[in-house]
């Protein structure tokens, strides 16, 4: 990916502000991506009228099952338009092989229910991983909040379908008869069952777009957080090339040249032989840190999901269907995804109705999020671990003099470790894994002054430890003496 060509503004994110982000890019490419939807759902659905045209129901399910192969293309067209690359139609449909790779056929069969398709599709067709690797790299990428996409996607796309059909209903002037709209959602023998079936094709094209969008964009997003998208957009930017800077600069071309010229006659000195790393003493090291807790843990659960009774084939004799269709079976698949659908949306309903008495109704009890695999839990502060750690008592007095022994750096870090200290000393839960946003973030509890001050902090910090810029002095006494309170308290951790 070229960073350079991103057409969004490349900084961390939160997983909802991310799918606010895909939502925002599928009204802005709304028609195309759409077009390409039904450039690859119009033609199965004519194929697929032609063995199902009496059975609308089954006709509406074959082509909701065959989503994921809809939506490739437009995936395959957005990861290319975002970063510059927007293709016609023509020239998108000529690229056929790229957009549906065969690893696309992992998920029409076993991964088809997976309420995170839109957030793994982009692993699978465009990092194009498999297997063990496509596994690692889902659990490293992990966002809960893909399974809530695809839930309140469903929603909407249910309220689309229901809202189209009131709309026709309503429209029918009063000299006609009414439309019934019993036989448009339940009987599939009447004529007007087709029109709640391409209601609701209707309803899932139009969801399509925001839905892939949603998933790419909340793809990204995690990616940024992870591998420091905006950090490193940040280094090219400031990044200067040698020859445009100094006293080089001003020189005659001539001289230049001369220059360059004697020193292409100096030997060149021989190469430094860099020692090559002890692979068994790598591995050992690489799996002594994958065993730690920050790396999270896994279990198995045991859940009971009701199939329903089997259905009786015999009912389906006198409906006109061909007599090689296993109507059994297919009944049978009908009715599991129809009672696991059930449970999912009840589920679905408890869990919101729990988040919204934690956030409405019982202010007092609201708690902090659960941690997801793989983080650690915070260590208790106790006086023994600071004294172990080294922080001295004094702060200020010990900042101070590493300033005068000419120890910016070192002056910035303790007095960086001081501040973290104190605010794990009025309660705040820092775990030892946090990053700098980590901190700011927890920091949001604390006091305003304190904040502000942390704020200010971490941006030198950062400065200093990552762009590799020289501590300034003057600064660093500035911000001791703007918060003795924060520097001279001695209940702190390191």
């Amino acid at each position: 990916m070229v960073l350079d060509r991103l057409g969004a503004a490349v900084r961390p994110r939160t997983e909802w502000e991310s799918i606010d982000l895909g939502f925002a890019l599928a009204r802005r490419w709304f028609l195309p991506l759409w077009m390409l939807w039904w450039l690859s759902a119009l033609p199965v659905a004519v194929l697929l009228l032609v063995p199902l045209h009496h059975r609308q129901d089954l006709w509406l399910l074959a082509l909701w099952w065959l989503k994921p192969l809809f939506e490739a293309m437009p995936l395959f067209w957005l990861s290319r338009a975002l970063f510059g690359e927007q293709a016609g139609l023509r020239q998108t449909a000529g690229r056929f092989t790229e957009a549906f790779p065969r690893r696309l056929w992992p998920q029409l069969l076993w991964r088809r229910l997976g309420l995170s398709r839109s957030f793994t599709m982009p692993v699978t067709l465009l990092e194009e991983l498999d297997g063990p690797r496509r596994r690692e790299r889902l659990r490293v990428l992990r966002a809960g909040a893909s399974v809530w996409l695809t839930v309140i996607c469903l929603h909407l796309e249910s309220v689309l379908w229901l809202s189209t059909i009131l709309m026709l209903a309503f429209l029918v002037p009063d000299q006609l008869p009414e439309l019934d709209l019993g036989s448009v959602l339940f009987n599939d023998q009447s004529t007007l069952y087709w029109l709640g079936t391409l209601s609701m094709l209707l309803a899932m094209s139009v969801m399509a777009p925001f839905y892939v969008a949603a998933g790419f964009a909340l793809y990204l997003g995690r990616r940024t957080r992870l591998e420091a998208w905006d950090l490193e957009l940040v280094f090219r930017r400031n990044a200067v090339p040698a020859f445009a800077q100094g006293p080089a600069r001003r020189l005659p071309a001539a001289a230049l040249a001369l220059g360059l010229l004697c020193l292409s006659a100096l030997p060149a000195p021989a190469p430094a032989e860099t020692p090559l790393p002890d692979p068994a003493a790598a591995r050992s090291l690489i799996a002594e840190v994958l065993a730690e807790d920050d790396f999270g843990s896994s279990r198995d659960e045991d859940v009971w999901v009701y199939v329903g009774e089997r259905p009786d084939g015999d009912l389906f004799r006198d409906r006109g269907l061909p007599s090689w269709l296993p109507m059994s079976l297919i009944l049978a698949i009908a009715s599991t995804l129809k009672w696991i659908l059930a449970v999912v949306a009840l589920t679905a309903l408890v869990l919101l109705a729990h988040r919204l008495w934690l956030e409405l109704g019982a202010p007092r009890m609201r708690h902090r999020r659960v941690r997801v695999r793989g983080e650690a839990a915070p260590v208790a502060v106790r006086e023994d671990a600071l004294a172990e750690r080294g922080l001295p008592e004094d702060i200020a007095t010990a900042v101070q003099a590493l300033l005068a022994a000419g120890d910016a750096r070192g002056a910035l870090a303790l007095l960086y470790r001081a501040q973290i200290a104190h605010l794990c000393s009025t309660g705040l839960e820092i775990p030892d894994s946090a990053t700098e946003a980590d901190c700011l973030a927890a920091a949001a509890l604390a006091d305003a002054a304190e904040r502000d001050w942390l704020r200010r902090l971490t941006s030198l910090w950062r400065s200093v430890a990552y762009a590799h810029q020289p501590a300034d002095a003057a600064a660093i006494g500035r911000l001791l003496a703007s918060h003795p309170a924060a520097a001279g308290t001695a209940d702190h951790r390191a």
